[in-house]
């Protein structure tokens, strides 16, 4: 089923608000970016939005849809922003693309950010994470060959009050919940998180009457009887639940009969649970340093304020304003 933009009207306003209240002015930058579907369709419109002298997208075909189905999302969002047909989209990862751009996002069909392209980009050209720096994946940017070209990677405080963008982290959590049969209210869960989304989920579930209780690894005593357990570890690179894992399959089927497991994020043996009865939401591997879902699951704002974000910190690079403006705080040095 191809992905959709939700309510393309709403999305069109989020963008003018969002760059509106980023100040983000592209004026006489290039940006390669994507051209994808769903909420993610909004990246290089929001660009061409901004002023961008010459925006290029890469597409492709992929699970969520085709490459002629992102250029037609991609051209109604443009028509409904008031946009001539500025987006330059291409179906093919050409290196000289590479070698045109002042930014370079690190979204899907641009990545990976290898040697080969990483050499082909402009001494002081920008490469924007659309995510915090403790959140970087190596196998996505060769952060190493990017200094040695001079290439700046700078990742995005997705704090900003601006933005505010991970607290919409215990949302999703909160909707994964209700995806996956827990009514919340009275309902018993834990939370397995180290890092800032369990923090933030933590919060964001106390304050809806849920008895949460998070801890940075599982035990059999803190999972019996509880409704849920939500895995939200997403930079621990081993197994959460599994043989090698705190607890296995067979301790949480014994210990939470009925009980669900949902990955936020973080490693855990599915085909296990699902082998023992316990119910996983979403029903799939997940490797390290993935989300079960995005932001995106929850609709189009969030998507746009980050990518937003992250394009105001290739602005802010580009020009060399980083640390003499008041959305300074909006960059983290990687």
């Amino acid at each position: 089923m191809t992905a959709e933009i939700p309510n393309l009207a709403r999305t069109a306003q989020l963008i003018k608000q969002a760059i509106f209240k980023l100040e983000l002015d592209l004026t006489g930058l290039t940006v390669l970016t994507e051209a994808a579907s769903g909420p993610y369709a909004v990246t290089p419109v929001i660009a061409a939005m901004a002023g961008a002298e010459r925006v290029l997208a890469i597409t492709a075909d992929s699970p969520y849809a085709t490459a002629d189905e992102v250029i037609r999302q991609t051209r109604s969002l443009e028509s409904l922003c008031g946009l001539p047909q500025r987006v330059e989209i291409f179906r093919e990862r050409r290196v000289e693309l590479f070698a045109e751009a002042d930014i370079v996002t690190n979204l899907g069909f641009v990545r990976p950010l290898d040697a080969k392209v990483v050499l082909s980009m402009r001494r002081g050209s920008v490469i924007p994470l659309m995510c915090e720096a403790w959140e970087y994946r190596p196998q996505d940017l060769d952060l190493t060959v990017c200094r040695q070209q001079g290439v700046h990677v700078c990742a995005t405080n997705e704090d900003f009050p601006a933005i505010d963008v991970f607290a919409y982290s215990g949302w999703l959590a909160l909707k994964m919940l209700f995806e996956a049969g827990i009514e919340i209210h009275r309902s018993k869960v834990v939370v397995a998180s180290g890092d800032n989304f369990g923090r933030v989920i933590e919060r964001r579930l106390q304050v809806n009457g849920v008895d949460v209780i998070r801890v940075d690894r599982l035990t059999r005593e803190v999972i019996a009887g509880a409704d849920a357990i939500i895995l939200a570890d997403y930079a621990r690179l081993d197994e959460i639940i599994g043989e090698s894992g705190d607890v296995t399959a067979a301790d949480v089927s014994r210990l939470m009969p009925g009980g669900v497991v949902v990955c936020f994020a973080g490693r855990s043996d599915v085909r296990g649970m699902s082998a023992n009865g316990v119910r996983v939401y979403p029903d799939r591997e997940l490797p390290s340093r993935r989300m079960g879902f995005t932001l995106a699951h929850l609709g189009a704002r969030p998507v746009v304020d980050l990518h937003a974000a992250g394009l105001k910190v290739g602005e802010l690079a580009c020009r060399g304003i980083e640390t003499d403006s008041k959305f300074s705080a909006l960059i983290q040095k990687m």
